[in-house]
């Protein structure tokens, strides 16, 4: 199959075809006189595999890393199992953070709603002005680490 038939297949781009290669999830496919890459049909099975592990949370290095040791003739479910409960590890501080960041939100919204009831209408209530390094944050680091999956 070449690089579009694989793509359709498993519903991901050519280019992602090509990244997992260069990340060595996907083993390089045999190429054609003409370059093309020829894949076996176990590249379909192969891709979905690393969607589902990556869906699940692991990283692309940390697939490569197990396909190599399974490669390898060795068995890396201890490994796998390590990274699982590292990640659910992550999960459990990031529930920590995001629910002390709620909470600081609450306090700040509680504090707004105050300022603004004393505040004359139209006239400025500095809210913003009350954010000051020390304020509780929402951190938009962890939001975007949240995204991530990672910590």
């Amino acid at each position: 199959m070449r690089i579009g038939e694989v793509a359709a297949r498993v519903g991901v781009s050519a280019d992602t075809v090509r990244y997992y290669e260069k990340k060595n999830v996907l083993p390089k496919p045999l190429r054609t006189d003409g370059g093309y890459r020829l894949y076996p049909p176990e590249s379909v099975e192969r891709i979905a595999f690393v969607r589902n592990a990556m869906r699940f949370g692991f990283t692309l290095k940390e697939i490569a890393i197990f396909l190599r040791s399974r490669h390898a003739g060795h068995a890396p479910c201890r490994d796998v199992r390590a990274a699982a409960d590292r990640m659910l590890a992550a999960m459990d501080r990031q529930i920590v953070e995001l629910t002390e960041a709620r909470a600081a939100v609450r306090r700040t919204l509680t504090d707004w709603d105050r300022r603004l009831a004393i505040a004359p209408a139209g006239a400025r209530a500095g809210l913003l002005d009350t954010l000051t390094p020390a304020s509780p944050s929402t951190a938009p680091t962890s939001r975007r680490r949240l995204k991530r999956g990672r910590v």
